[in-house]
C-alpha cells in the first residue's frame, strides 16, 4: 500500500484481533492522514461490510491478506470506472503463493469472460448477460478477486455482501445485483491474488453446493425481469434444466469423495467406485456441453460493448 496510499482519501483497516504483529506493523509503517483501525470478531464478509460501511469515498478498493495491486493498475481501473460510469471494474489477477511466487492460473470467470468477448480492450457487459454469466459460473464469482477490482462507493455501500454463504459470498452478491450493476471488464492485469493453503478442492466443493442453493432462489425471483429485458421466453427453463444437471453432477461428486475416503478393499466396492467415477465424469461432460450451448444461445456478441463504442448519457 505504500506505493499507492497517497491516492486514497482514506484507508480503513479491519483487524480480527490478530496476534502476529500485523496491527503493530500497520501502526508503525502505514502513514496516512485518514487512517482508521477497526477491531472486531472474525468473519470475512462481516469484516468487509463493516469496513465498507465506514467508507465515505467515491470508489472502494478491497484488499485481503497477501493480495497486491500496482499503482498504475489502480489508476487504470479508476479511469475506466469514471469513463464508463461503471459500478464495478473487474480484472483478472496473477496467482501467487504466500512467498509471492507465481502459481498455476486458477482460470477464474473474469479471464474466461474476457476471452469469450473476443475483444482486445475493455468492455461493458449488459445486465442480462451479467445475470446469465453469474448463474452459469456460480458458485464461482464473475467478480473474480475483489482485490483486482474497483467498486463504486455508493453502489457497494447500499448493497452489503451476504454473510451466510461462507466463501461463496461474492458469487451470491453478484447474482443478487447483476441486473442492477454496470460491470466493466479489462484484460489488463496488474494485481496478485495470494493462494493460501486453507483454500482447497474440498472447500470449493462446499461453496458449489452453498452457491447453487442461492442460485435457485434468486433465479425464481428474477424470472419475470429476464423476460422483460430481451431474453427469449424459454431462458428460465434452460437455466433451470442446467441447474438440475449440475446438481446431479455434484451429488455424484460427493458420493465419489465419500467412497474415496473409505478406501474400498472388497472387489465389489472397487467396481462400485469405478462406476460412480465414470458416471460423474459423464455427467460433468454433459454439464460442460450444456453450459457452452447456453453461452451460444443466450449471450450474443452485442452483450459485450467495447468501451470505445460506448455511448454515455450524463444527467
Amino acid at each position: 500500500m505504500e506505493h499507492w496510499s497517497d491516492l486514497a482519501h482514506e484507508i480503513i483497516v479491519v483487524d480480527s484481533h490478530s496476534s502476529d504483529g500485523t496491527l503493530e506493523m500497520i501502526r508503525s509503517r502505514l502513514k496516512h492522514p485518514n487512517l482508521r483501525l477497526i477491531q472486531r470478531e472474525r468473519g470475512l464478509y462481516e469484516s468487509w461490510n463493516e469496513g465498507i460501511t465506514a467508507t465515505t469515498g467515491s470508489w472502494i478498493y478491497i484488499s485481503t491478506a497477501g493480495d497486491t495491486i500496482e499503482r498504475s493498475h489502480l489508476l487504470h481501473l479508476l479511469s475506466l470506472g469514471n469513463q464508463t460510469m461503471a459500478d464495478v471494474v473487474i480484472s483478472s489477477p496473477t496467482f501467487v503463493d504466500e512467498q509471492g511466487l507465481r502459481c498455476k492460473d486458477a482460470k477464474w470467470p473474469p479471464s474466461k469472460i474476457i476471452h469469450d468477448s473476443k475483444l482486445n480492450g475493455p468492455f461493458v457487459l449488459t445486465g442480462e448477460a451479467a445475470f446469465v454469466l453469474s448463474y452459469l459460473h456460480s458458485p464461482k464469482a464473475i467478480l473474480g478477486s475483489s482485490a483486482s477490482n474497483l467498486y463504486r462507493g455508493d453502489h457497494l455501500r447500499a448493497r452489503p455482501f451476504p454473510v451466510n454463504f461462507k466463501g461463496a459470498g461474492d458469487s451470491v452478491w453478484i447474482l443478487q445485483h447483476a441486473r442492477q450493476s454496470r460491470l466493466c471488464f479489462t484484460p489488463h492485469i496488474g494485481s496478485t491474488f495470494c493462494i493460501h493453503p486453507k483454500i482447497n478442492d474440498e472447500g470449493c466443493s462446499h461453496e458449489y453446493l452453498v452457491g447453487r442453493i442461492e442460485v435457485e432462489k434468486r433465479a425464481a425471483l428474477i424470472k419475470a425481469e429476464l423476460s422483460e429485458h430481451g431474453l427469449i421466453d424459454h431462458a428460465f427453463k434452460m437455466l433451470s434444466a442446467y441447474n438440475r444437471l449440475y446438481e446431479q453432477s455434484q451429488s455424484l461428486f460427493n458420493k465419489r469423495r465419500i467412497l474415496n475416503r473409505t478406501h474400498p478393499k472388497k472387489l465389489r466396492d472397487v467396481f462400485f467406485l469405478l462406476g460412480i467415477n465414470l458416471a460423474y465424469l459423464y455427467k460433468r461432460c454433459q454439464v460442460g456441453i450444456e453450459r457452452e450451448a447456453l453461452f451460444r444461445k443466450m449471450l450474443p456478441v452485442r452483450c459485450f460493448i467495447p468501451v470505445k463504442d460506448l455511448k454515455i448519457t450524463t444527467p
